[in-house]
């Protein structure tokens, strides 16, 4: 009877496992693809507003961008004043924002990517860029190695594959069927193969629904995997309770037998009783002191760990910051192919670029040379200038600034001022500064945007103050800028590690302070360091 129940309840047990299991492989392939979704569609938009700089500067280079990528299908230059004509994207262009369209058209699927042209303060263009739909299912292959399906409905309510490759092929045809018609279950059963799925709308910039697809992961080889562990798992139950029966039974049995046999040991036994509680609370007690004493040290591992995770959040902020230096690297060399395909390309203008080049490879060495050397205590002070610092970490965002037509004020009472510390992390603390200033302007649209640095000498301190005009910071959350892991960003944008690192190196690296206010126009942090 009780294998008959051990087996009941393993049975069950097995299922409720198996259940949550296959609803947390959904669950978590589902939002990491929305994660990526939303990545893809965004750094799409950021590539081809930086092609947009070259096309505006010279239209021929059209032919070439379509020529060397082979997802890029065509593209259009419309501008309102030669065409004489509203086209379905005007409004949104004169919004001044670059935006993602998805459109059917001949029996395919493409992504139109627009971006406005400004001339001056005014958008009379903007330019088209049609890719193919393969680009958004191969980006997903090379991500998770997740497999996809475009197609729109028919009249008969069947799926219509538009890409040629899927025409021909009953497996993602039928795949495709299995998937809708089990959108219910997180995991389909084809063909002995195991798929977690997602099923989606793909939307044109209007939020209308234009297409759909459907993605799926084989996870075969980790559905077997489970299912052996779990019938593993109950083999070996059901052998220890067999064993456990066999051994209790005995003990039982011979425990039976000694009492018959020994009564009068069982009476010394009682004797000694209140003795042998007095040790067994003596033990109690030890093995309490030793759990305490345990605990503290898992406590101090936890915090070696939240260490280590700081650090990891700070790599993650080292492969923020490289970004902008890899897109000036890219630009360098667009800039480099452009001029020699064309031979302009002069020997002084390739030293230049090459300087240009290693100048951000130089500082981005240098940032992860400091990243490293972070918590070291043997790291060597340094005298440099205040204002080498504050170039230097302009000129990683400089590219970002223009774009956005962020102008930069810098005033010096000395432009011979100078420290004694730690350089890079002090370009490091200011560059945090300057970017989170750059996307709060970016983000509230600011007209005219501006952010003003003053350096000047007191006394015995030299006082960095950092101005934007973006309006200031709520009085609420102001006194927690400065907090680990607070922010006001997007979870994909921001950690809220960038203004408390800004902090731990100015206060106890530098042996400073810093504070935040609002002034009439926008948020202001003030630095003091001794001279």
């Amino acid at each position: 009877m009780l294998i008959s129940i051990l087996l009941l309840t393993l049975y069950f047990q097995n299922r409720i496992s198996n259940k949550n299991y296959l609803n947390q492989i959904e669950t978590n392939y589902k939002k990491n693809f929305d994660n990526y979704n939303e990545f893809f569609k965004k750094e799409l938009i950021k590539f081809y507003e930086l092609q947009t700089i070259y096309i505006n500067k010279n239209e021929n280079i059209t032919l070439e961008l379509i020529k060397n990528d082979k997802f890029l299908k065509d593209i259009k230059i419309v501008n309102f004043e030669k065409e004489k004509i509203s086209t379905k994207y005007t409004s949104e262009v004169l919004k001044g924002k670059s935006f993602l369209d998805i459109v059917v058209s001949q029996d395919d699927i493409f992504y139109k990517v627009i971006v406005p042209v400004k001339n001056s303060a005014n958008i009379e263009s903007y330019v088209a860029y049609t890719i193919d739909s393969r680009y958004f299912l191969q980006s997903v292959k090379d991500f998770d190695n997740s497999n996809g399906i475009l197609f729109t409905r028919d009249k008969n309510k069947n799926n219509d594959v538009f890409l040629n490759k899927y025409k021909n092929s009953d497996f993602f045809n039928q795949m495709a069927i299995k998937c809708e018609e089990e959108h219910d279950k997180p995991v389909v059963n084809f063909e002995d193969g195991f798929y977690v799925k997602k099923i989606m709308s793909l939307k044109n910039f209007k939020n209308e629904d234009i297409a759909s697809a459907i993605f799926f992961l084989d996870i075969t080889k980790d559905k077997k995997a489970f299912i052996s562990t779990v019938r593993e798992s109950i083999i070996t139950s059901i052998v220890l309770f067999i064993l456990a029966a066999i051994i209790v039974n005995y003990f039982f049995s011979f425990l039976i037998k000694k009492i018959n046999e020994n009564e009068e040991e069982l009476k010394q036994i009682n004797k000694n009783l209140e003795e042998m509680v007095e040790k067994e609370i003596g033990h109690r007690l030890e093995v309490q002191k030793n759990a305490l004493e345990e605990k503290e040290k898992n406590e101090q591992l936890l915090l070696q760990q939240s260490k280590l995770a700081m650090l990891g959040e700070m790599i993650g902020n080292i492969a923020h910051q490289w970004r902008q230096p890899l897109m000036q690297l890219s630009a360098i060399l667009m800039y480099l192919d452009a001029y020699n395909e064309k031979g302009k390309l002069t020997s002084d203008k390739l030293l230049c670029k090459i300087k240009d080049g290693n100048s951000i490879i130089d500082f981005m060495s240098k940032t992860i040379e400091d990243f490293r050397n972070y918590y070291k205590p043997e790291k060597q002070k340094e005298e440099f200038l205040i204002k080498d610092s504050i170039n230097s970490a302009l000129f990683i965002v400089n590219s970002a600034l223009k774009h956005a037509n962020i102008k930069v004020n810098r005033n010096y009472s000395d432009e011979n001022l100078s420290l004694v510390s730690f350089k890079n992390e002090f370009s490091q603390a200011l560059l945090n500064i300057i970017t989170n200033a750059k996307d709060v302007l970016i983000l509230r649209a600011v007209e005219n945007p501006s952010i003003d640095i003053d350096v000047r000498a007191e006394n015995d301190y030299i006082e960095i103050s950092l101005l934007d005009n973006a309006g200031g910071i709520d009085e609420e959350i102001i006194g927690k800028i400065f907090d680990p892991y607070f922010t006001t960003k997007h979870q994909s944008q921001g950690t809220g590690i960038g203004l408390y690192m800004t902090k731990m190196i100015i206060e106890n690296n530098m042996n400073g302070n810093i504070n935040i206010e609002n002034s009439n126009n926008g948020a202001k942090f003030i630095i003091r360091l001794k001279v």
